[in-house]
């Protein structure tokens, strides 16, 4: 429960940089989007219900400071935390390789899953123009952050645990 609110109050922190982030620094329409890969962290190293419940919220929260339907964030949050949950189930994905590929794959069902949500309540012309490249774009960027922002989770983990293993 303590870690996983630490990794909520992280992923607030990171909802706050990744929605300034854009209008901070011209990067143009891609902005890393480091909440995807707090999730896929969540998601493969503490799967517990209060990690769902804090993916879900924190896709909720982009939602509110940055999308024009609330709901689709946090449906693609929670979409992408079953899904990795589900596959650390079944295969060991601790490596950093292979965490980064498990980064861009839950990038592209996130991406698949506002898609089909904007496809099916918005359909407007001009969608599929720009819809792949950027899809993929995201999810190269979120996979190659992926390696650095896993060793920033670990590490704060280690350093949040020590005070409570040293009490017990």
């Amino acid at each position: 429960m303590k870690i996983s609110l630490l990794l909520f109050a992280m992923g607030i922190l990171l909802v706050i940089l990744q929605t300034t982030l854009q209008r901070l620094v011209p990067i143009g329409p891609m902005v890393p989007d480091l909440i995807l890969v707090l999730c896929v962290y969540w998601g493969l190293n503490h799967p517990t219900m209060g990690a769902a419940i804090g993916s879900f919220l924190l896709g909720y929260s982009v939602d509110i400071l940055s999308s024009q339907l609330l709901g689709v964030n946090a449906f693609a949050m929670s979409l992408v935390f079953v899904g990795v949950y589900l596959g650390s189930r079944s295969i060991w994905l601790h490596h950093p390789l292979v965490s980064s590929i498990i980064v861009l794959c839950a990038a592209l069902i996130k991406g698949v899953g506002l898609v089909l949500v904007w496809v099916v309540f918005l359909s407007t012309e001009g969608f599929w123009q720009g819809a792949l490249k950027y899809i993929a774009s995201e999810a190269l960027i979120a996979a190659l952050l992926a390696p650095f922002m896993f060793a920033l989770l670990a590490r704060g983990e280690k350093y949040f645990a020590k005070p409570s293993a040293v009490a017990q």
